[in-house]
C-alpha cells in the first residue's frame, strides 16, 4: 500500500479507561452524560458505557452525531457501520468539514482514493476515466513490483478552483469510489479518516461520506 501522510482508523483504540467508569453507578453515570450536550472529551468514555447498557446505545448513538468534531467522529467509528444513526452522523459531520485532530495535529481537508493495479476486465476503464476527469490529482506510483494509484483532491482557502472542478466531476468521482471501492486494497480517505475496501464499511455505506465531503468541498468558504 502506498505510503500516506494520514492517519488511519483501521484499528479503533479508545484512549485509557476513566477510572469513574468503573464507578459503583455506571449507569447513573451514562445518564448523566446523556443529559446534557456531550463534551468532546467524553465520546469515547460514553461509547464505552454504552457497551455496558446497549438498551442506551440509540441515545448514545444520538448525542455522538450531534458533537460533528472529531473525538465524535472517532468514537461513531468504533460503532458498526450498519447500526442506526452512525452512518447519519458521520455524514453530517463530514457535511460540516470536520477534519480529524490527533496528537496535537488537525490532519488536512482533502479527499484520497487509493487502490492498486488489478486484473479485473473494467479496470483500464476505470483509470482511463480518472485521468480524463482528474489528470491532475491522479499519481501513478510504483511500490516493489506493484502499481499503485491514487487520486487526491484537496481543499484550499477560496476552494475555487475545487469547487469548479466538483462542479463538473463530482459525479465521476463518486463513480469512480462507487466501482473502485469494490476492488481489494482500495482504500478512502476523508479528512484523516480512512476506510478501507475489506474494513467494516462497505463502498455503498462510504459513497454516502464521499457525497458528504463532495457538498461540504463544493460550498463557498464561511466568510
Amino acid at each position: 500500500m502506498p505510503r500516506s501522510t494520514h492517519h488511519s482508523t483501521d484499528s479503533h483504540e479508545g484512549p485509557a479507561t476513566n477510572p469513574a467508569d468503573s464507578s459503583a453507578d455506571p449507569l447513573a453515570t451514562l445518564d448523566a452524560l446523556l443529559s446534557a450536550p456531550l463534551k468532546p472529551g467524553d465520546c469515547q468514555r460514553i461509547c464505552r458505557l454504552a457497551r455496558i447498557f446497549p438498551g442506551r446505545r440509540r441515545q448514545v448513538i444520538t448525542s455522538l452525531a450531534e458533537v460533528r468534531q472529531s473525538a465524535s467522529v472517532d468514537a461513531l467509528c468504533t460503532l458498526p457501520a450498519s447500526e442506526a444513526g452512525v452512518l447519519e452522523g458521520l455524514y453530517h459531520a463530514f457535511r460540516l468539514g470536520c477534519t480529524r485532530e490527533f496528537d496535537g495535529h488537525t490532519a488536512p481537508e482533502l479527499l484520497a482514493l487509493e487502490f492498486r493495479h488489478s486484473r479485473a476486465r473494467a479496470f483500464p476503464v476505470l483509470v482511463a476515466h480518472a485521468h480524463a476527469a482528474f489528470p491532475e490529482q491522479l499519481e501513478r506510483l510504483t511500490l516493489g513490483r506493484e502499481r499503485w494509484f491514487r487520486l487526491t483532491l484537496r481543499t484550499t482557502p477560496t476552494r475555487r478552483a475545487l469547487r469548479l472542478l466538483l462542479r463538473e466531476h463530482g459525479d465521476d468521482l463518486v463513480y469512480l469510489h462507487r466501482h473502485l471501492g469494490r476492488l481489494r486494497h482500495t482504500r478512502l480517505w476523508l479528512n484523516g479518516w480512512s476506510f478501507a475496501s475489506n474494513g467494516p464499511w462497505t463502498c455503498a455505506q462510504q459513497v454516502h461520506l464521499v457525497r458528504a465531503w463532495i457538498e461540504h468541498a463544493s460550498r463557498s468558504p464561511a466568510s
